[in-house]
């Protein structure tokens, strides 16, 4: 990826003279729409979300959740497969950029037979159309799905980025944990990357917590942590501190994050180096979840807490 990066940034440059809408994008149209070899057919509304697998349980665990965040990279890496079932088996929540929905994928998915999987695709790749974009990968089914279709268009590939959102019940409890998962738009416009934060900010600034927002967010830049710093503060979100961290970074700024609501407290979350399934490292977290107002509906629960342990 850091040599499609540097491969592409004249690109960029070009294109963050250009507006950061569809309507808009006149040097983004001019300069790729005519170019049909690099021009990927984008999905309808109706066809962004597609779902598969079952499940054998309801609700979260009561307490504790853990997730693996990881941009897959499009699975195309040697030890993908083996990695990546070695990672995701125990998980509660998994979150996946660069899903890349070709038969090798969809046959490493299948070895998660009590997982249920939600994508949301950004466009349709190569002549086989296959589907590309992010998946929320879940132990239960989750009670509500989302997207956020970005109104920016990448350059060269012609096409919006995808943010999933999905909320899981939670046992013993009146609340739904909320995961939104975003991989970032890349090779535009610091202003257009602010545009396309802010509307996934005025869409989750009022979901009730407890809330994850994690994924790659390709913050390659200082002022694209800046930008993300700012809305995390205006989300009332923290982000986890991982030891060791040895994730993706571009020019010394890391790109993959987990930001997450007062009442999930982290308590683990390492970056390992030796992965070698995709050009990022993958993201394991562990968080407990201790509300910030008791909102857990068990009499009995309530009365023994270390059930929840």
């Amino acid at each position: 990826m850091k040599n499609f990066i540097l491969s592409l940034f004249a690109v960029n440059a070009l294109i963050s003279l250009a507006s950061s809408s569809y309507a808009q994008s006149s040097l983004a149209q001019s300069v790729f729409v005519n170019r049909p070899e690099v021009a990927f057919p984008v999905p309808g509304d109706e066809e962004v979300i597609r779902t598969f697998g079952k499940v054998t349980k309801n609700q979260l665990p009561p307490r504790k959740f853990k997730f693996l965040v990881w941009n897959l990279h499009k699975g195309t890496e040697d030890s993908f497969k083996t990695e990546y079932l070695s990672l995701a088996f125990d998980r509660d929540i998994v979150m996946n950029q660069e899903v890349f929905l070709d038969p090798n994928m969809m046959d490493v998915f299948r070895y998660l037979p009590n997982f249920y999987f939600t994508t949301a695709t950004s466009f349709f790749s190569g002549k086989e159309k296959v589907r590309t974009g992010v998946a929320n990968i879940s132990a239960v089914k989750p009670a509500y799905t989302e997207f956020i279709r970005t109104e920016t268009l990448e350059p060269v590939v012609n096409s919006p980025k995808v943010a999933l959102i999905t909320s899981y019940p939670i046992r013993f409890s009146t609340k739904e944990l909320t995961v939104v998962n975003l991989h970032g738009i890349n090779f535009v416009s610091t202003k257009s990357f602010r545009h396309e934060l802010n509307r996934i900010y005025e869409r989750i600034k009022d979901i009730p917590s407890p809330l994850v927002f994690s994924g790659d967010f390709n913050t390659w830049n200082r002022d694209r942590i800046s930008i993300l710093e700012e809305y995390a503060q205006k989300l009332n979100l923290v982000e986890a501190r991982f030891l060791p961290d040895n994730r993706m970074t571009f020019n010394g700024y890391p790109l993959d994050h987990f930001l997450h609501t007062k009442d999930l407290k982290v308590t683990r979350a390492k970056v390992d180096g030796d992965f070698k399934g995709s050009d990022h490292k993958p993201l394991q977290v562990e968080v407990e979840y201790s509300p910030l107002k008791f909102d857990f509906e068990d009499e009995e629960f309530t009365q023994d807490l270390s059930l929840a342990h």
